[in-house]
């Protein structure tokens, strides 16, 4: 980082109080510690979302704002186990299945990044929850 308005990432997540701190702990844990957090429900699923252009083009502007003003290289995607905005854990007939769905979104997502933003590092994370315990599986 070239100086103290530089940070190393923008996280996108979900809004979910569940899971964000252990996220933010993980996170840097992984070395990832200085960052710009955006939250918004479904973490990567507006983004995606072909029928909500507006909410959208709102998170593409957070993502350049971050870019320009802080000089953000990388973007780190979370989605999460049990997602209200996705229907939570009832929409899914396994872990399994939610985890896939949620595999295949985080894709989408970083395909989406890498189209609209070329050089940009994207890494994309599933937050697990076992016993109250939050751990990010890579996609």
């Amino acid at each position: 980082m070239s100086d103290s308005h530089s940070c190393q990432a923008l996280v996108l997540t979900c809004i979910d109080f569940r899971f964000n701190q252990q996220v933010i702990t993980e996170l840097r844990r992984r070395g990832i510690e200085a960052f710009d957090l955006k939250c918004d429900a479904g973490g990567v699923k507006y983004l995606i979302a072909l029928d909500k252009p507006a909410v959208r083009d709102w998170i593409m502007e957070n993502i350049e704002i971050a870019r320009r003003l802080h000089h953000v290289e990388r973007i780190v995607l979370i989605n999460h186990y049990d997602c209200g905005a996705y229907g939570g854990n009832a929409t899914w007939s396994s872990d399994e299945e939610q985890f896939e769905h949620h595999a295949a979104e985080l894709t989408e997502a970083k395909r989406f990044l890498s189209d609209k933003l070329p050089g940009i590092q994207t890494l994309a994370f599933f937050a697990e929850m076992n016993q109250n315990t939050v751990s990010l599986r890579e996609i």
